[in-house]
């Protein structure tokens, strides 16, 4: 089966800056969003949004650097981004998006199985911050999705996912079955685009472009919804509507916790000059208490 390159983040040189900031634009980011087909009408046909997931991902950790990436894998920092499963789902999947599920890692002698429902997009969030990290290259990762019992599914579904090193380059591959006695099977396999801030020159010399930005810096009175949309900024990002359900009582906490991302000197953890500046971004839109 043939199967279309995954949709790949075309960066430009900002050329310029305001006021010292860089700022990526929420309307122009350069990445196409896919049209999903009605998987449960089609047979699996059309680009798997776990794909555009996995590029979404790539571009959080490649603008804010590892400690962000470690900081979201927190179970209480996601639960508090992603306080309703239910906003989780795939519209692909529709009813059927809720699944129990065992993740493999390269290596390791014995699964994790995890007993609890929940959307693929919520077991999906942890294994791709950890294998977009810098042992990737070793890192791998098998999710093997399950029916939970409490679905009324007729034609019950069946999800791999596999993160790995393939052909030169990172890689994810979804294998998705449904049916019984009539069974059908598709594989989708595309690259996983990992984000890099581009190279330039100025004076001769070469240095690191900066991400689109806006025409303004930011200048509002800043709230938790700005600094969500400023960590996720593609349109239609299902992680990134899903976080707008996070309750007024999460908010100290996320903020909180984006404010530990910042470069810090005693950091053993890399993070460029780019990377830096991007978190000091995301803190100019924290609510006004927060800075006080």
């Amino acid at each position: 089966m043939n199967f279309t390159d995954a949709t790949t983040a075309t960066l430009t040189d900002g050329g310029s800056t305001y006021d010292g900031i860089d700022t990526p634009s929420t309307t122009d980011d350069g990445i196409s969003t896919p049209i999903i087909n009605d998987l449960a009408n089609t047979g699996f046909r059309g680009k798997p949004a776990s794909s555009q997931a996995a590029e979404d991902v790539s571009q959080l950790i490649g603008r804010f650097g590892f400690k962000m990436a470690r900081t979201l894998q927190k179970l209480a920092i996601k639960k508090a981004l992603f306080a309703d499963h239910k906003l989780l789902r795939l519209p692909c999947l529709k009813y059927a998006d809720n699944f129990t599920c065992r993740v493999t890692k390269l290596y390791a002698k014995v699964p994790i199985d995890y007993r609890d429902s929940a959307p693929l997009l919520w077991w999906l969030w942890d294994p791709l911050l950890d294998y977009l990290q810098l042992t990737a290259s070793t890192a791998g990762c098998k999710l093997e999705f399950t029916p939970a019992h409490e679905t009324d599914i007729s034609l019950p579904y069946t999800i791999v996912i596999n993160l790995g090193y393939k052909r030169g380059g990172d890689s994810i591959e979804l294998t998705a079955s449904y049916g019984r006695l009539f069974c059908e099977q598709r594989i989708f396999d595309a690259p996983i685009a990992k984000f890099c801030f581009l190279e330039t020159e100025r004076y001769g010399k070469s240095t690191i472009a900066t991400l689109n930005i806006d025409r303004h810096t930011y200048k509002e009175g800043g709230c938790l919804a700005h600094m969500l949309n400023y960590l996720v900024p593609r349109s239609g990002n299902l992680w990134r509507l899903a976080m707008e359900a996070s309750p007024p009582d999460k908010e100290e906490i996320l903020v909180v916790a984006f404010a530990g991302t910042c470069k810090a000197k005693d950091d053993q953890v890399y993070m460029s000059e780019s990377q830096g500046q991007q978190c000091l971004n995301l803190l100019q839109r924290s609510p006004p208490d927060a800075k006080v």
